[in-house]
């Protein structure tokens, strides 16, 4: 048994959890440490630094691209010894979803089985802001609260809940809109390359809430954000995109940011893919197997919907448009620098429709598939047109013809499609 002098004398920010004698870091604070530090505590097993890592990987912090799998996977480690940062990550990634019931149960967990409330009265900036958006996503709502929370771990230095604080004041969701606050706190969140900062300040230039309205501008910054994988700033750019709003209109590329939005689960990117691709195929028949998804919104997706609508003011609120940091220091750091390529030379036109019948196909939505691979040909796409004598080779979603068949592998054939000549010696046995 332990000497009673030397039990007290073990520091107060350590304690043992789960039994298993796993320890975990209450009250360190992981931004003043390095990344590959906080990445070693958490491959140790230290609970704290694991939920910190999800949290990082969630949002983009320490130059990390966003990464929910990634987040989701440490989230779950901590969450195992109940890990309040992990835990309230795991809730967050579950209100994303669509699992609301889910996640508000995870929130409930985190705020009455872990220290979390012990962190936050230590003032741990990544434990405010969780409690924060939990204030804001968990029923009863309190807005004021989760403000002062947010506040407090942005002024300690967390770019997410800088680049929060600033969404929230940018959008008046929730109080009353102010675009010097959220153009002052989304500022210091993009010079710590933040992707949601970023965003939030492209999407200031480009509305010219708060700053001068600059096309170019915007788009550095929320092309920038799309490639560190933010799905908000990959849906805006694939519907800038599409409808030429602040830059060249260029349909294929739309489609592609789109699609990469909507595989990272974002319904609103679902919806407009659908519909882009379907005007990019030039045809008014939408495949049928799609339907519109249903579900309660958690705070993130209800950002997602009015950034698509950014002169709607939800509260009622007045609108300041006044330019008062038209001269605010914003460095443009060499990685923004805008290529005039950046936008330029997509995929053709039969290679993207290809794509989009490869992922229809891959997922067993043969008419779908079918639809995309018939346009896709029509251009002269070989692989299109051997995937086309696939289908009607085996029978997916059509009956089969081995006619049929025969002809798409020749198309294919003669445009030079290897492949092809191998399935036709096959189809010969069956004919």
């Amino acid at each position: 048994m332990l000497n009673q002098n030397i039990k007290f004398a073990i520091p107060f920010c350590l304690s043992w959890i789960n039994m298993g004698g796993v320890i975990c870091s209450h009250g360190a604070n992981p931004l003043n440490e390095t990344l590959a530090s906080i990445q070693e505590k958490a491959v140790g097993g230290d609970a704290h630094y694991q939920g910190s890592l999800a949290l990082f990987h969630k949002h983009g912090e320490f130059g990390l691209t966003v990464d929910l799998e990634e987040a989701e996977r440490w989230a779950r480690m901590s969450s195992e010894k109940k890990g309040a940062l992990g835990l309230a990550t795991l809730a967050a990634i579950e209100m994303e979803k669509g699992n609301v019931a889910k996640g508000r149960f995870l929130y409930d967990e985190a705020y009455l089985h872990t220290n979390l409330r012990k962190l936050v009265n230590s003032n741990d900036p990544l434990a405010l802001f969780c409690l924060g958006m939990m204030e804001i996503d968990n029923p009863p709502v309190n807005f004021p609260k989760a403000l002062r929370h947010l506040g407090d771990a942005a002024k300690k230095g967390f770019a997410t809940a800088q680049a929060t604080l600033g969404m929230i004041y940018f959008t008046g969701i929730g109080t009353a809109k102010n675009s010097t606050l959220a153009i002052n706190w989304c500022s210091k969140a993009a010079k710590s390359k933040l992707p949601l900062g970023m965003f939030y300040l492209g999407m200031a230039y480009s509305v010219g809430d708060g700053l001068p309205m600059n096309d170019e501008i915007a788009m550095r910054w929320i092309y920038a954000a799309a490639t560190r994988e933010l799905s908000m700033a990959q849906l805006v750019l694939g519907m800038k995109l599409a409808q030429g709003d602040g830059i060249s209109k260029n349909l294929p590329l739309a489609v592609q940011w789109l699609r990469r939005a909507s595989r990272k689960g974002s319904a609103e990117a679902s919806l407009q893919l659908r519909r882009y691709e379907n005007i990019l195929a030039r045809s008014g028949d939408a495949p049928k197997s799609y339907q519109n998804p249903s579900i309660e919104t958690s705070f993130s997706q209800k950002i997602t919907n009015q950034i698509s609508n950014p002169n709607k003011d939800i509260n009622n609120t007045s609108v300041n448009r006044k330019n008062e940091f038209e001269n605010l220091p914003i460095k443009d750091d060499d990685d923004f620098v805008l290529d005039e390529n950046m936008f330029e030379q997509p995929e053709s036109e039969s290679e993207t429709l290809l794509k989009i019948g490869l992922d229809n196909y891959k997922i067993s939505k043969y008419e779908d598939a079918k639809f995309y691979f018939i346009k896709s040909a029509s251009l002269n796409n070989h692989k299109a047109y051997r995937y086309l004598g696939i289908i009607y080779f085996l029978g997916q979603g059509v009956k089969i013809d081995y006619e049929k068949s025969a002809h798409h592998f020749k198309k294919a054939q003669e445009l030079g499609d290897l492949e092809s000549s191998r399935y036709l010696r096959i189809l010969k046995q069956f004919k």
